[in-house]
């Protein structure tokens, strides 16, 4: 929402600008100056891109899953900058991702594959199991009567 309120001041402001310099090639440039304005600002917000990621392998530097929404995550393909992109949500998705982040150990980024009808394959260690004998809670060191 802030981002459209920006967008909205700088047009008023180009608007504005125009009105006062009273020339025509300043009216006539309005509207691109608002598109370019709408462009600066949708680039640099951390918005994630509206098309979906290219087919191939990707690391998931991190990724927020949006219950019954969408899941937001950061792939990087290795060839460039990693990329912000809005995947589809489902259930298996997203317990996938969680599963394989669960196993991801010491800062090793999660393996996503996607296919080209937009599918995400989602490649880690599974989590670890809890092997271990159950923890008896301690007892506290100082009780206050």
């Amino acid at each position: 929402m802030i981002h459209a309120s920006v967008w909205l001041g700088l047009s008023l402001l180009l608007c504005f600008y125009s009105w006062l310099a009273g020339k025509r090639l300043a009216a006539l440039f309005l509207p691109l100056s608002v598109l370019i304005a709408a462009f600066a600002l949708w680039v640099p917000t951390g918005s994630p891109r509206f098309t979906p990621p290219p087919a191939g392998k990707y690391t998931v530097l991190g990724a927020h899953i949006d219950v019954d929404v969408a899941i937001y995550a950061l792939l990087d393909d290795g060839k460039g900058e990693p990329r912000y992109y809005r995947l589809p949500y489902s259930t298996s998705q997203a317990n996938a991702l969680q599963a394989a982040q669960d196993g991801a150990e010491g800062g090793q980024g999660v393996q996503a594959t996607v296919d080209g009808e937009g599918g995400v394959a989602y490649d880690g260690e599974p989590p670890p199991t809890a092997d271990e004998a159950p923890k008896v809670p301690e007892a506290p060191a100082l009780s206050i009567p």
